[in-house]
């Protein structure tokens, strides 16, 4: 799904157009009032359920945040990428199974698949202007929550030191 270059590989109840609706409905403040807007695309077998630990042990994290859960990152559309940075959105976390020895993904190699895929987004940055830190890859395991405030903290630490998106705004 996430390497289809007609978007037209879909699921039911998931699909490109669904995911792509998402990011669209996201509101991106017009100035830098709110600080940045950044979506973590979070892949729903470790990364999401790793948030709902996060978030049932009262943990905190940037209020900036905006969540998509996916099925797995392997189907990560670079599209999303484009479409979210040019709609203003100021970074983009990528949460996803661990890969290597101690594999952890449940579609075997959707981590691995969207680690690669994101070697080929420096091309749509380079295309946009923009840096390659707005967009970061994380991969961990459930019991990895109490590392995630931190995380997500210190992704919206960087987003602030590289300022505000230039297509905030448009």
């Amino acid at each position: 799904m996430g390497a289809c270059p007609e978007r037209i590989i879909s699921f039911k109840n998931y699909s490109v157009r669904m995911i792509g609706n998402m990011i669209k409905s996201i509101n991106v403040p017009e100035d830098w009032e709110e600080k940045p807007r950044i979506v973590v695309l979070a892949c729903e077998n470790d990364a999401y359920p790793a948030l709902d630990m996060a978030g049932i042990n009262r943990m905190q994290y940037s209020p900036w945040v905006r969540v998509i859960p996916m099925r797995c990152l392997g189907s990560l559309n670079l599209i999303w990428v484009a479409d979210s940075l040019s709609k203003g959105i100021d970074g983009i976390l990528l949460l996803g199974c661990r890969h290597g020895d101690e594999y952890q993904c449940h579609f075997i190699k959707g981590s691995e698949l969207a680690n690669i895929r994101l070697s080929k987004v420096q091309e749509t940055l380079d295309r946009l202007v923009l840096e390659s830190a707005r967009v970061r890859l994380v991969q961990l395991q459930i019991s990895d929550y109490p590392e995630l405030p931190n995380i997500l903290n210190e992704f919206a630490e960087k987003l602030v030191e590289l300022g505000p998106n230039p297509y905030k705004g448009f």
